[in-house]
This record gives C-alpha cells, structure tokens and sequence, in this order.
C-alpha cells in the first residue's frame, strides 16, 4: 500500500489553486510485519531485477537512477512496542513506523495511468493510504520521534488539508478520528502539531515556505496557511 508523498498526491486536487501539488522521488510501501512468510513474494529481488539496489548510504532503502536522477524506494512497517530500527518483512528490510498498520486497515484504491520501468503504457488500481493515517505519518515525519524535518513534509501537510478530494472537513475529521481508533502515532502527530505547525514562526511553517521557493508574499501566504490548517486539526 502507497504512503508519503505519492499517496498526498493521488489524495489532493490538480485544481486546488494557490499552490503546486505535491512532488516527490520517493515511492513509500507501507507493509505488515504479520504477514511474512510468503504474502509479498521475493519482493526485493523483483526490485533487483528491474535495477534497484540498496542504498550505500541507508542500506534499508532502494534507488534506481532514472535519467540521472534518483528514484528512492522504501518500505515501511509497524513492530509492537517499537517506534523505530527496522524489521524484515520477507525478503524487505522495512523501516519501523508507528501508524502503519493504521493506515493499512484504513484505505482507499485510486486509479493510476502511466509507463513502467519499460515505457510500456499501463493502467492499474493502486491503494493508499486514508487521509487519517496518512496525516499521522506525515506529521510524524516533519515533527515526530524520528522526524527528519524535511521541508516537503511539512508543505505535505498543508496540501493533504487544504486539497483534499472530499475537502478539508473531511481530512479534519479523518485525522481526528484516528485518536479513537488506536493509532499508535496519534499522540506524537499531536505534539508535532502543537510543537512544530501552530506558529508562523515555528520550524514547519518555515520549512513549507523555503520547500516552495515562491516570493516573499507566496512564503508568508504559506505560513499563514499552515498555522491554519494546523489549528484547524487541532480544533483551536
């Protein structure tokens, strides 16, 4: 199942206005811990065959070059009681993530149109992450425990709430909900929230407005908008 950048993609409008949609050379899988032994098939080697290897610089992720540039694969998982390190999920060395599983039970199946690693056209149902979780993790990611506090999160975030398919109602309370249904991320997107978002001048704000690299009316326009969205989900 799709997370990160690529699920904020095919989870907010082309139309929604102000600001481009979401971009990304990241392609992130969200995976069961409980289902190895066999449901994903020799998944790495596939990967393998179709030119990816790990990463020298984090073995855990993937990389092909695509005309000079990198194309990153990851893999994500949930591990009772651990909210980092790694596990191998069948032949997948996964990057533990609380809120995957969440996010596992919770999705939506999108319809995707392109060309495979081979040029050949291709049509296909994908699923992906639900708005709820996948607001979890990208908080958890900018701002959580073992958030990198990348700029593209944080402008993530922005987008997944204010361009939303089913409108940002419906991505408030797809995040809200989530408290109440045991996601193990929920309390630290929380904090990230608080921390990092709720203030023009606080890190993810920043950040979201040096990722779009507008004018210096788009950079306050953005940090504006993001506090916004980030006491909108906190209900303040």
């Amino acid at each position: 199942m799709l997370v990160g950048g690529l699920a904020v993609h095919y989870l907010t409008r082309r139309d929604s206005g102000n600001w481009p949609g979401a971009v990304t050379m990241d392609v992130d899988f969200g995976i069961s811990l409980a289902a190895e032994g066999g449901q994903y098939g020799p998944v790495q080697s596939d990967l393998a065959g179709l030119g990816f290897k790990p990463d020298k610089e984090q073995p855990n992720r993937l990389v092909r070059q695509v005309e000079g540039v990198a194309l990153f694969v990851d893999f994500l998982t949930e591990a009772p009681s651990a909210t980092s390190g790694s596990r191998t999920v069948d032949d997948v060395v996964a990057s533990v993530v609380p809120g995957i599983n969440r996010a596992l039970e919770s999705r939506r199946t999108v319809k995707v149109a392109g060309r495979d690693v081979y040029g050949a056209e291709q049509n296909c149902d994908l699923a992906v992450a639900d708005i709820g979780p996948l607001l979890v993790l990208k908080l958890n990611a900018f701002g959580g425990p073992t958030g990198r506090r990348h700029p593209k999160d944080a402008y993530d975030v922005l987008l997944a709430v204010t361009s939303f398919v089913d409108g940002p109602r419906a991505a408030l309370e797809g995040f809200r909900a989530e408290g109440a249904r045991g996601n193990t991320g929920f309390d630290t997107a929380v904090e990230a929230l608080r921390r990092d978002f709720s203030d023009i001048n606080a890190d993810a704000p920043l950040r979201a407005a040096e990722f779009l690299r507008g004018t210096l009316d788009d950079a306050l326009q953005v940090r504006q908008e993001l506090v916004t969205a980030a006491k909108f989900l906190l209900g303040e």
